[in-house]
């Protein structure tokens, strides 16, 4: 399980709720996986997490560039490796006659956020500070 850190909050209020609610997802489906669900329910979990975390980059990404972010095309990059990332654990779950993530997905699911905030989200967090556009980021990672 994940253990949420205030050490990653961005001080975006609606990015961090998001990051807690992609922790959350990802809390439920590896306990699925450490509960031994049936196939049916791994699958049903993966896809919350996976439609969650879908779902933050979307707006996140119409968010940085409605307030005019000068890395989005780097953080863009660094969201398709992501989503494609988890498009190759979905795929290594289907070739897998019970339908389990390996030990090195669930290690990368427990530290890719993380990960990720630390080292783009706080950039950009960094920049939308100090151009005054805490408020307009807040209000587009709403939409």
């Amino acid at each position: 399980m994940i253990v949420w850190d205030d050490t990653i909050l961005t001080g975006i209020a609606n990015v961090d709720r998001d990051h807690k609610d992609i922790v959350d997802k990802i809390n439920l489906f590896l306990a699925d996986v450490e509960a031994d669900a049936n196939v049916s329910v791994l699958h049903d979990s993966f896809r919350r997490m996976e439609h969650c975390i879908y779902r933050h980059i979307e707006v996140e990404e119409k968010m940085l560039l409605a307030v005019g972010y000068d890395g989005t095309k780097a953080h863009f990059a660094v969201h398709k490796k992501l989503c494609d990332d988890l498009g190759d654990m979905w795929d290594d779950m289907l070739g897998d006659v019970d339908f389990r993530p390996g030990e090195a997905a669930t290690a990368w699911l427990k530290s890719w956020l993380f990960d990720h905030v630390r080292h783009q989200d706080f950039a950009y967090r960094d920049w939308i500070v100090a151009a005054g556009k805490v408020d307009i980021a807040n209000e587009r990672m709403n939409d």
